[in-house]
């Protein structure tokens, strides 16, 4: 560990040193009778507190496998912010959110996480000085309202810690250690941009204060940071749908209106052309596909990625305020309180208004038509029948966007002691935390459907040369009537002015109690003394999410949703034992056994008991192995509890589809979507015929992307009726059981190269999740669960399209990881031109599975989507004298992913027979990997300042481009591209000035 500050302690091993991206520290106990040893007779003890343990002493060997980060850590890497550096540690996954998703406005949009393991970030606890920070309503902790400038160290503990923590801790822990007894004060400054493209600029403005002396401490400190945004057509693999490699392919409706004529087909505005003409319309040009899948003609769709983000917009303020007074020599108190306000704004491009697309709860506003009566109406013409139309047209005019505005008030404050019975010192704590979140997310470019069916309905040419609502005689006072079928730059601000709203969506969190805590020494025995730790906590947690009005009465095209409000609160006592067993004997120069257990009172579903057992082993003075095993639990976030039944637009490939989904190779599902399954209709050719629908569907059933065009790509949106989704009162706790065996080898014969490896192996049970649409449409065709294929429905007056499916949140089967954290590090003798130092971190998964439901198949997920079997990062640094450089290689192993269609040549599928374990034969497409580079020269000047120039991915590398799943598989993103991968080529400048 860093900075123990007692001289009773010494280091074992840093398995990374400073100037990598972080080490592990493994702290040796000290003999009993080290003469050495400070005379603490009459005064408290200098304790300490590892992460991952309950107890506070001086001596301490850690059992499990911790990756410090220090503050020269982080001034060393080219991020800006405590997610970024997360993010690129070998032992995190792609987290479950990324800004890299504008079709994303949940209430955690705009924020960085950290996934451990892969188990997902709600599973993973987030620290400040060992208490929780608290989270979100829906059990996200966004590590940006954490400024980085307090922060004198990171400890990851990437092991299961239920019994020490509590709720979250599955798959490991984040602990961050502010700064203590901080003199002086600290300017820092960041500047960096995407080169060459000139884009994405971030910059970061720091100011650090502090006193300390013999009496206390204050510390203040005071952060903005600004990111730009990127727009989706700056880079070549978000230009297009299917990257700039297929640059036509998977494009969507144009901007130039179009209706259903009365031959059912459907007739498109021409270029130029004046919308109320019925002669100025041609027939819909469908985009041409060659045989090799490549679209060659694009017909009348269109790309709107100039109007789309690929990285949103972030603007972040951070104030923090810590202090500690020591009453007495054996009493002091402390508090620190902290405000963030986090604003971020994504474009998702204009509204896709169509007469299909419009729903609402509201009858009379569903599937609103371009009235007969209408002066924009081309059949309300002479030679006409006057005819309500369908319509649709893209918004170009008015891109959407969502803004996200949250802050974030927390505060902790207590006592700290320490006495002495007898020979025993003990240390205790009193504290009390609080923390919560408010915010609002803002979605601008929707229309209010009561304007919208005025604007759409009857108006004619007034006296005065303008078009009014109504009819003469009977005006609709206010009214703007709208062009519907209008081509680009057709709807005017007066149009639109009347028929756009900004809808809100208001929500919170709060989690806040007491707790307290003891530990000391009880019994000395030959090996050392037994340390315990006792302790008890109270938390409420509570939270809410409230749509406006109009989204709730289904007066909008946003989403529609109902309020989410809820709480539960949480009693628990918890303990910990640690035994030295051995101790300078042969084989045997320490052996440790530690034991910690906590019951948990939750007031919606009961009791939970979790314990952890650790065992550390030194058999000689170079080597140390460890192991624990404990189980651990995730308690349901109010989200998964209360929350409110919304409707969505999730991504979706239907199995049904005989070009893309399923049914093209598996036999099961093409039988069952033929025939009928679970109460859902035939989709043969011959059913197809019967309703109508054999034109459409020449070659079987295909998946649409608008009313009667089907898709040209995998993967895509429900198109006549939006999903719902909703939480589950009845859910309950996530269970798991986590192992962990390692070695720590420093040896004495090679000064300066320490050795770590750690086995790990996680199983959560009753995984809380959403049921995706791929899930329900699998489960339902592929293993005929009729309970899912209950969940949806098909209709021929929809095309036999997927519509109303509900994702209820449940408690499914179970997910599994296992596999192998490898870190190895090598200080090089000090030569005459300096000081070398190699670092090397890998994490490998040996495992990486999940099942549904019991007696369902188990799916391995390793190597396949953004489940990378092995992330690597390497480093060189060199300092010498007051300059320093690090060169850092971030390895990204290759992956698979389903091929985009295996009839197509023109997209990759090296793997068409692959056996993916659990589903069946997939076929499949082998994903490059990709390695990173980054680098930095640093110099500290004369006057106290520290200078960094920097480029991260030094070779502009692109990572590699992914098409089997629409959208990317297991990455937060719309695009073909990881959200894990770079944008570019980063280069930055870092200064830094202490007084």
């Amino acid at each position: 560990m860093k900075d123990l500050r007692h001289k009773s302690l010494c280091l074992l091993i840093c398995a990374s040193l400073a100037g990598s991206i972080g080490h592990a520290g493994v702290v040796a106990a000290q003999t009993a009778n080290d003469s050495s040893a400070p005379d603490t007779q009459g005064k408290p003890l200098q304790v300490i507190q590892v992460t991952g343990s309950l107890i506070r002493s001086v001596d301490i060997e850690q059992a499990q496998p911790v990756v410090t980060i220090s503050a020269q850590d982080i001034q060393h890497q080219g991020f800006a912010t405590l997610g970024q550096l997360l993010q690129n540690l070998t032992s995190t996954s792609t987290a479950d959110i990324s800004k890299s998703n504008p079709s994303d406005a949940s209430t955690d949009v705009g924020g960085s996480y950290a996934d451990l393991r892969g188990l997902g970030s709600t599973r993973t606890l987030i620290l400040i000085d060992g208490k929780r920070v608290g989270s979100s309503y829906t059990g996200m902790t966004n590590l940006d309202t954490i400024p980085v400038s307090i922060i004198d160290h990171v400890d990851v503990l990437a092991d299961g810690a239920s019994a020490v923590y509590g709720s979250d801790a599955i798959g490991g822990v984040i602990n961050v250690i502010t700064k203590k007894d901080f003199n002086g004060a600290q300017i820092d400054m960041y500047e960096g941009k995407y080169m060459p493209h000139g884009d994405g600029t971030q910059g970061q403005y720091g100011v650090t204060f502090g006193k300390s002396n013999a009496r206390g401490s204050i510390l203040f400190s005071a952060q903005y940071q600004n990111q730009d945004g990127i727009s989706a057509n700056r880079r070549p693999y978000s230009a297009y749908p299917l990257t700039d490699r297929f640059p036509l392919n998977g494009l969507g409706e144009g901007a130039y209106g179009s209706f259903v004529n009365a031959n059912g087909g459907i007739s498109v505005l021409n270029t130029g052309g004046d919308p109320r003409n019925i002669n100025d319309y041609h027939a819909l040009v469908q985009p041409t596909v060659a045989a090799n899948g490549v679209t060659t003609n694009a017909g009348d769709s269109y790309n709107y990625s100039n109007q789309v983000s690929l990285l949103s917009a972030t603007t972040m303020k951070n104030m923090f305020l810590a202090g500690q007074y020591n009453i007495s020599d054996n009493l002091s108190a402390h508090f620190n309180a902290a405000f963030n306000q986090d604003d971020n704004t994504s474009e998702l491009g204009g509204f896709p208004l169509s007469s299909s697309s419009i729903t609402s709860s509201v009858p009379q506003y569903n599937n609103l038509l371009l009235s007969a009566q209408s002066y924009y109406n081309p059949t309300n013409a002479d030679g006409q029948t006057p005819t309500d139309l369908s319509f649709q047209r893209y918004v170009e005019e008015l891109p959407r966007q969502t803004i996200n505005k949250q802050e974030n008030v927390r505060f902790s404050l207590g006592l700290q002691g320490y006495f002495q019975l007898g020979e025993h010192q003990f240390s205790w704590n009193a504290d009390y935390y609080d923390t919560r979140y408010t915010g609002t997310v803002i979605t601008q470019g929707n229309f209010y459907l009561p304007h919208l069916a005025n604007a759409l309905g009857p108006s004619f040419l007034a006296s005065n040369g303008t078009v009014e609502c109504g009819t003469p005689g009977n005006v609709m006072a206010g009214c703007v009537p709208l062009n519907a079928l209008a081509g680009p730059g057709g709807y005017t601000t007066s149009m639109l002015d009347y028929i756009a709203v900004p809808t809100y969506e208001h929500y919170g969190s709060s989690e806040k109690g007491p707790q307290i805590d003891i530990s000391g020494d009880v019994l000395e025995l030959p090996a050392g003394e037994v340390n315990v730790a006792a302790g008890a906590t109270h938390r409420s947690v509570s939270g809410y999410d409230t749509p406006d009005l109009n989204s709730m009465e289904g007066l909008t095209t946003n989403l529609s949703g109902q309020p989410t409000r809820g709480g539960y609160g949480v009693n628990e006592a918890y303990g910990e034992v640690s035994v030295p067993v051995l101790r300078d004997l042969p084989m045997a120069k320490s052996l440790n056994v530690d034991v910690a257990s906590r019951f948990s009172h939750y007031t919606n579903f009961g009791n939970t008991h979790n314990n952890q057992y650790k065992l550390s082993w030194k058999p000689i003075d170079d080597l140390l192995v460890r192991a624990s095993y404990g189980s651990g639990f995730r308690a349901p976030a109010v989200a998964d509890l209360y929350g409110g039944v919304s409707t969505t637009y999730p991504s979706y490939t239907d199995p049904c589809d005989v070009t893309y989904g399923l049914a093209r190779y598996n036999a099961t599902v093409a039988k069952n979507c033929a025939n009928g399954t679970g109460g859902q209709p035939a989709l043969s050719k011959q059913a197809l015929s019967a309703a109508g629908l054999g034109s459409e569907y020449t070659n079987g059933f295909m998946q649409e992307q608008a009313p009667g065009t089907p898709t040209t790509s995998p993967g895509g949106y429900p198109v006549y009726q939006p999903f719902t989704v909703g939480g589950n009162a009845r859910l309950r706790p996530e269970t798991s059981k986590s192992k962990q065996l390692g070695f720590v080898y420093s040896p004495g014969y090679l000064p300066g190269f320490n050795a770590t490896v750690d086995w790990f192996d996680y199983k959560v049970r009753n995984v809380i999740s959403y049921i995706s649409p791929d899930e329900v449409l699998y489960n339902c065709y592929a293993l005929a669960i009729a309970r899912d294929c209950g969940l949806f429905q098909r209709s021929a007056s929809n095309d036999y399209q997927v519509s109303g499916l509900f994702m209820g949140e449940e408690n499914q089967g179970f997910m599994r990881a296992t596999g192998y954290d490898v870190n190895l590090s090598y200080a090089l003798p000090k030569f005459s031109f300096g000081e070398f130092k190699l670092i090397s971190q890998s994490t490998y998964y040996t495992r990486n599975e999940n099942q549904q439901y019991d007696n369902t198949p188990v799916t391995s997920n390793n190597g396949i989507g953004s489940s990378w079997r092995v992330r690597s990062n390497f480093t060189v640094s060199w300092n010498y004298h007051d300059f320093g450089a690090d060169w850092t290689l971030r390895y990204y192993s290759p992956l698979k992913d389903s091929c985009y269609n295996p009839q197509y040549s023109a997209f990759p599928c090296t793997l068409p027979n692959y056996y993916q374990p659990g589903v069946g034969i997939t076929p499949m497409t082998q994903v490059p990997s990709v390695t990173f580079n980054d680098a930095q020269v640093h110099w500290k000047s004369p006057w106290g300042g520290v200078i960094a120039l920097g480029m991260n991915n030094v070779f502009n590398r692109k990572g590699p481009y992914v098409y089997g799943s629409g959208t990317n598989t297991g990455s937060d993103t719309m695009y073909s591209y990881n959200a894990s991968y770079d944008y570019g080529r980063f280069v930055y400048l870092r200064y830094t000035q202490k007084f």
